[in-house]
């Protein structure tokens, strides 16, 4: 059972801004990130590489999908290089062909979701975009079938939102994946992609930190 936690947003490649972030939290926070690490900034690499590295929690996000199916097929790879791959592939030459591929077996193993037990609080679970509308359980197993659902979604309808099972569901949900002006806190979830890669946005540009169960956000 967590005493509390970190949650970052969208990182994309964003490495200087994670680090000013970073700095900003408690030296002994536990950090979990929304998925989306990569794509669109210059510095994905360095991003994932920290990540692992410093042993941090993180979910799978589309982007991070679009690079595992870049390997597939020459559509696969096109779509993601249309969607800031090629950034991110640029991103990689300071470190080789290895470490791109020791990060696409990394990102094999993220969740759809991370759960976590909070004493006194509702039960955080962490995805890349909402999930309330598909929540069974913690034990439950979702597949590459629910990854529309899970890491594609953009909460931008008002009727994506199922305000009957976010009150049966009993958990609080955090997840970014849709920037927003500032982030989005209801009694059920919190959207908290500040949209980091966006600084031509004069609304957006910014990586933002919550913290469970206070609520608080930080951003750069």
């Amino acid at each position: 059972m967590q005493k509390d936690i970190w949650v970052i947003g969208d990182v994309h490649g964003e490495y200087d801004k994670l680090i000013l972030l970073l700095s900003k939290l408690p030296r002994d926070a536990v950090v979990c990130f929304t998925g989306d690490l990569i794509d669109r900034g210059e510095d994905s690499a360095k991003v994932v590489e920290l990540i692992i590295n410093s042993g941090y929690f993180c979910v799978l996000g589309n982007h991070e999908l679009m690079m595992i199916k870049s390997d597939e097929s020459k559509q696969d790879k096109e779509y993601w290089f249309h969607n800031g791959g090629l950034e991110t592939l640029s991103s990689y030459a300071e470190f080789g062909d290895e470490v791109f591929k020791a990060h696409i077996e990394y990102f094999k193993t993220l969740p759809y979701f991370l759960y976590y037990e909070i004493e006194g609080h509702k039960p955080l679970v962490v995805s890349h975009s909402y999930i309330h509308h598909i929540w069974v359980n913690q034990e439950h197993l979702y597949s590459e079938d629910d990854a529309e659902d899970i890491l594609w979604r953009h909460m931008n309808k008002s009727e994506y939102f199922n305000e009957k099972k976010e009150a049966q569901n009993g958990i609080f949900n955090i997840f970014g994946h849709m920037p927003v002006y500032n982030a989005v806190i209801t009694n059920t979830y919190a959207m908290i992609d500040t949209g980091a890669v966006y600084e031509n946005n004069k609304y957006l540009g910014t990586l933002s930190a919550i913290h469970y169960p206070s609520l608080k956000v930080i951003s750069t």
